[in-house]
């Protein structure tokens, strides 16, 4: 069986530069250290990329460590290495283009980058790091181009290398079942997808399936709009809105592919009780802002969410990309036979099946309005978008025009909906009858409580019940279990795709709704660290002063007021400017800050290069090694204040 061995480079010096490759074998824990300039290492390293038995994993390699490797391997010197990696970094060069410009030989082994494989977009792995409650989130304590001249320094280089490839392993093992989901699917189309984001996976599936080549692509200077025959409404409102999508003309942004939204798109509508913003995105609701609602003996609480929406509107509606030939409605027919499998291998119980395909239908409507991808369709994307919301509107002010009904929020995908338990054949009825037009299907999650900051942040409880899913062959209904949370935005559990933000808060209120336990009560038999914590991009670096102090090195000159006498342009006034607090103290931590909120009087962390101050920092403590323990210092009463902030702020009077 393959081992997996995770690896990290760092090349650090303008005169004397050195290179560092670093390795883990996942499965042991052996660790390797490579430094170029010592006898043998490098001829180890070759030796080791050679033996068929590993499968390497970096993050960010194929651009940037793998070519590096590359040249080491070749015997280019670190003077070398130093200017490829300064080229890289400043042209933002991709990987073939690196190997092209400095006549690198590919080296040819088995690699996995997990960088477009992992969800976020931009995402660094101290980003990540962070997400993972990982214990040490370490930057590298060297500018790129100091001298690593002593043993000592070499030492710390190392550590901090050994440290990204002991992150690199955590995400590696976050990722399983994204890796596994990818080689199945690698398997059925004959292509390695486990370095690719869930977009690039479709475009490559699609793209050879369908013969499509970059020369088919067609960038239009506009775009129009026009709705299918399942957009039908009584509503004169909706009708002049239907025809107002379909008799704008959309220019298109030349710098990046992207439809640009008409004015009058910008002021919400009024459709029965609520007002909505349409536009070129996902329909959302305006009107749910610091809402809470429960339902009661009177009053039943139903999310009704359209399954596979873009998919579906696609297929339903025959949206077929322009592309050359025949080759638009080969797309779409493919793109339908993906769907059939998915849903096959869903009803059959086959989840990595269904799953994998999954990531094929999805990632094909974000790659529709890039301009990089090679069956971009702007025309297409907004044609899946408007329908999307069309649909949703009309389905509103069906419901609204029942008595006792009312929307209390949309989304993209979905309506929720409040009424009279007397009123819900007619409910489901108005559903069943959009489903039998359009070919969509609806599925109901019944709510017991739900409470909204806005449409997309928020809490909300299940309610054990009857819930129905609706096609256009019937209804059916199922039981929905009660007393699960769904949390949206700030709310959410953080992962990979979510900063944390101080997440027992979160919990406690959810708890608090669930429950009708006090947030102070769970908050004191909360025990993990983790969950006290808060994790923030702080771009440039940040640090955290010990104190800070009232400056006043003012002196007046003949040109005016002057800072310590250093500025270029003095304060030309007549009264002596006011004194600054300066910061004291504190070592600077690098790009993202980790912290969590002190009885200690400290100041908020700052900025490194302006000196201001970090959002939501104030109280704070850094944190960059996470603690086994909740700290002593540990401000609980803040937490349950935050708490309680939170319940106001979805609407939940205590």
């Amino acid at each position: 069986m393959k081992q997996h061995v995770v690896f990290d480079t760092e090349i650090l010096g303008l005169i004397k530069p050195v290179f560092l490759v670093c390795a883990k074998i996942v499965e042991t824990g052996e660790r390797f250290t490579f430094w170029h300039d010592k006898r043998g290492h490098t001829a180890k390293l070759e030796k080791m990329l050679a033996n068929p038995d590993y499968t390497w994993v970096s993050f960010n390699g194929t651009n940037f460590d793998a070519p590096l490797v590359a040249a080491a391997v070749m015997g280019h010197d670190e003077e070398d290495l130093k200017q490829m990696a300064t080229t890289i970094i400043h042209d933002e060069l991709r990987s073939w283009k690196t190997y092209r410009q400095f006549n690198i030989d590919f080296l040819d082994y088995d690699h996995i980058d997990l960088i477009e494989t992992a969800p976020g977009v931009m995402t660094s792995l101290k980003t990540y790091a962070g997400r993972m409650a990982f214990p040490s989130m370490v930057d590298m304590p060297y500018h790129h181009d100091e001298e690593i001249d002593t043993p000592k320094k070499r030492k710390v280089v190392e550590n901090y290398c050994h440290n990204d490839c002991d992150v690199t392993e955590a995400l590696f093992r976050k990722l399983k079942t994204e890796l596994e989901l990818r080689e199945v699917m690698g398997a059925e189309y004959g292509q390695d997808f486990r370095s690719k984001s869930d977009a690039q996976i479709a475009e490559a599936i699609l793209k050879k399936q369908v013969g499509i080549n970059n020369n088919d692509k067609q960038v239009p200077y506009f775009v129009e709009y026009a709705a299918p025959k399942f957009i039908t409404t009584r509503s004169k409102q909706l009708k002049q809105l239907i025809l107002d999508f379909e008799n704008e003309c959309y220019p298109i942004n030349r710098a990046n592919g992207s439809p640009v939204e008409a004015e009058w798109m910008k002021e919400p509508i009024q459709v029965g009780s609520g007002t909505y913003k349409v536009g070129l995105g996902g329909l959302h609701s305006q009107h749910d802002k610091k809402f809470y609602i429960e339902a009661t003996d009177n009053l039943l609480l139903s999310d009704f969410d359209v399954a596979s929406y873009y998919p579906n509107i696609m297929m339903k509606a025959g949206l077929i990309p322009r592309l050359g030939g025949n080759k638009g409605q080969l797309f779409l027919d493919e793109y339908k036979t993906i769907y059939d499998r998915r849903m096959e291998a869903k009803r059959s119980g086959n989840k990595k099946v269904a799953n994998s395909l999954k990531i094929c239908l999805n990632g094909t409507f974000g790659k529709l309005g890039s301009i990089y991808c090679s069956f971009y369709s702007p025309d297409l994307l907004i044609a899946v978008t408007i329908t999307g919301q069309l649909n949703l509107l009309c389905l509103i002010d069906e419901l609204e025009k029942l008595k006792g009904v009312a929307v209390h929020s949309a989304n993209t995908d979905g309506v929720l909906v409040a009424y009279p338990p007397a009123q819900r054949e007619a409910v489901l009825a108005v559903f069943h009858k959009n489903a039998n037009r359009t070919g969509f299907e609806y599925e109901e999650t019944p709510y017991r409580k739900m409470g909204m900051k806005d449409v997309n942040n928020y809490i909300a409880i299940t309610a054990e019940s009857e819930a129905a899913i609706i096609d256009k062959s019937g209804i059916y209904t199922t039981r929905s279990k009660g007393g699960k949370a769904k949390t949206k935005g700030l709310y959410a559990s953080s992962g990979l795709m979510k900063n944390p933000t101080m997440q027992v808060c979160s919990d406690a209120a959810v708890w608090y709704l669930k429950t009708g336990i006090s947030p102070a009560d769970y908050i004191a038999k909360s025990t993990d660290p983790e969950d006290f914590m808060a994790v923030r991009n702080v771009k440039g670096g940040g640090v955290q002063h010990k104190k800070m102090e009232l400056d006043d090195s003012w002196e007046q000159t003949d040109e005016g007021w002057v800072f310590d006498g250093m500025t270029t342009k003095p304060v030309k006034r007549k009264s002596r400017p006011p004194a600054r607090e300066v910061g004291v103290g504190g070592t600077p931590f690098g790009r993202v800050a980790r912290w969590y909120m002190t009885k200690e009087q400290l100041p908020p962390i700052s900025y490194v290069g302006s000196g201001n101050k970090v959002p939501k920092t104030e109280g704070g403590k850094v944190c960059m090694t996470l603690p086994d323990k909740l700290p002593a210092d540990l401000d609980i009463d803040w937490y349950i204040n935050e708490t309680y902030q939170i319940l106001e702020d979805i609407g939940v009077t205590v």
